[in-house]
């Protein structure tokens, strides 16, 4: 696992992102903090509405933080502007669910992969054709088949192979991946995550992979951390978290997993209700509605993340293993 003692590539302080006004104010990611040192994959699961693709659009700058700080390389990127962030910009990319929406349907394939070195004038004549040549070799397109074709003429697994081409064109240090092969079938899911793995080691490249397949996050991450309702919960190294996950919310989403051994009689613990509406959360634990554990406290007391062992932490009063600090 890569290791984190050096100062991170991307961190992230109390990221607050809220919607409306007044009543009708959500909360959609709430003093959320995290950190990414540089060659490592953070993970990043959770149901559907819990934030997770908003706290990627938010480190993007697509949506614009309520509150909180984002530092890339040390650098503090939270209130830039103009040229100042698309500078940052270079340095960060985004690679989006939808495969096909993403993709502009007017250009041709190979003017796709090479918007970004246009529009920074990077690279032009034979040499601009080579790196666009180059870059959707890596990614598995043949340049001459597919490079005058619009991306309607192509799968969702191939529109996917090009988004990532386009998102190496300017040589960026830190991945955002959003449910990135959540739209694709299985096979070809596999291929896909086989060649991010590749193209990181290649590139050298930090990952933020937003998904909610559990498996899929656990066999490329080398942290996991899951949000519930606006909130992290828990955080810690993936096989450490999968196999003692210490929020039992955490041990619900594993449970709801499928396993892939067809003899398995084992007939998991079903997690009750619908997570609360964002526009009014529950007070103290976000989960404590549908928690077995929960008690007058965590309706009282907003749990903070809290060290289970080196490397791992946990939000939650009353944790499924010890935490050192909270076992009196």
């Amino acid at each position: 696992m890569t290791s984190t003692a050096t100062s991170p590539l991307l961190s992230v302080r109390d990221l607050t992102v809220a919607f409306g006004h007044g009543a009708h104010l959500v909360s959609a990611v709430d003093a959320v903090s995290f950190d990414i040192a540089a060659g490592e994959t953070l993970g990043l699961v959770g149901e559907s509405g819990c934030g997770k693709s908003t706290t990627g659009r938010a480190l993007m700058r697509i949506v614009t933080p309520t509150a909180g700080t984002v530092e890339l390389d040390g650098v503090d990127i939270t209130h830039q502007r103009g040229r100042a962030l698309r500078h940052t910009r270079t340095r960060m990319q985004m690679i989006f669910q939808d495969p096909i929406s993403s993709l502009n349907p007017r250009r041709r394939v190979r003017d796709i992969v090479a918007e970004p070195l246009d529009c920074w004038h990077l690279s032009r004549g034979p040499e601009r054709d080579t790196i666009i040549n180059d870059l959707l070799v890596k990614v598995g397109i043949d340049p001459l088949l597919y490079g005058s074709r619009y991306p309607r003429s192509l799968s969702g697994g191939q529109c996917q192979r090009i988004s990532i081409a386009r998102s190496l064109a300017m040589r960026p240090q830190l991945l955002i991946c959003d449910e990135m092969v959540s739209a694709l079938d299985v096979s070809v899911q596999a291929q896909i995550l086989n060649l991010l793995e590749d193209l990181k080691v290649e590139y050298g490249l930090t990952l933020l992979f937003i998904a909610h397949d559990l498996a899929v996050v656990k066999n490329v991450s080398d942290r996991v951390a899951v949000m519930y309702l606006g909130r992290l919960c828990e955080i810690g190294p993936a096989t450490t978290l999968y196999e003692a996950p210490a929020h039992p919310y955490t041990s619900y989403l594993l449970g709801a997993a499928l396993d892939a051994d067809p003899t398995s009689r084992t007939r998991p613990d079903i997690l009750d209700g619908e997570p609360p509406s964002p526009l009014n959360p529950p007070s103290g634990c976000r989960f404590r509605t549908r928690c077995p554990r929960a008690t007058d406290r965590c309706a009282l007391e907003t749990p903070t993340l809290t060290d289970v062992t080196p490397g791992h932490r946990v939000a939650c009063h009353f944790p499924l293993v010890r935490v050192p600090d909270l076992d009196r």
